[in-house]
């Protein structure tokens, strides 16, 4: 799940690694969200990453589910260097050939940049420490970081831009039948869907 929506995301700023919060409307979202997944997703605990728009979505719905939340570093959105807070018509008014590359799931060119190949690594090890056993398990993170994860799981190329970014509080479903978790054995069940779209 990408955690709910805070003011850079209003305002369309590119936050990346920094720790903006959630604002009201986001912590809304996560309340109307929760009791849908209680029902569908009764977890006992919550991974989330550990920047703080995601670790309170994570723990408004825990709260629902009388879940636990643990935070987890390596599921923190990607640092987009000397771009964040800045807003998208800046990105493409003053970085145009950049915003370009990126806009197209290149790597852009851009100091402090953390790339698709890193971002895999780190969250694909999330996962293989977190998620573990039978059952469901829920992760709560941000929009670049789950699509990556997410072509990563699937073993398709890191910068396709097949898989959309998940809006504010919603979520991606994916199943593994295997003994074997690793990426390419995966299949993706829903995407992008939200609690007033899913019944129990």
């Amino acid at each position: 799940m990408r955690h709910g929506e805070t003011d850079w995301n209003a305002a369309h700023r590119l936050q990346g690694a920094s720790d903006v919060p959630l604002n009201e409307n986001g912590r809304a979202q996560a309340r109307a969200a929760a009791p849908v997944l209680a029902r569908i997703v009764p977890v006992k605990t919550i991974v989330a990453s550990d920047l703080s728009r995601a670790l309170e979505t994570a723990h408004i719905i825990a709260d629902a589910m009388g879940a636990d939340v643990v935070t987890d570093q390596r599921l923190r959105e990607r640092s987009y260097g000397v771009w964040e807070g800045l807003p998208e018509a800046v990105l493409r008014s003053e970085h145009g050939e950049e915003h370009t590359r990126w806009a197209e799931g290149l790597e852009p060119r851009v100091e402090g940049y953390e790339g698709h190949d890193a971002v895999a690594k780190r969250a694909l090890a999330a996962v293989a420490d977190n998620v573990t056993g039978d059952g469901t398990h829920m992760l709560v993170a941000h929009g670049s970081t789950i699509r990556v994860l997410i072509c990563a799981l699937l073993g398709m190329e890191l910068a396709s831009r097949a898989i959309a970014t998940l809006g504010n509080v919603h979520w991606a479903e994916l199943e593994n039948a295997t003994a074997d978790d690793a990426p390419g054995n995966w299949v993706l069940r829903r995407l992008n869907a939200a609690g007033d779209t899913v019944s129990a």
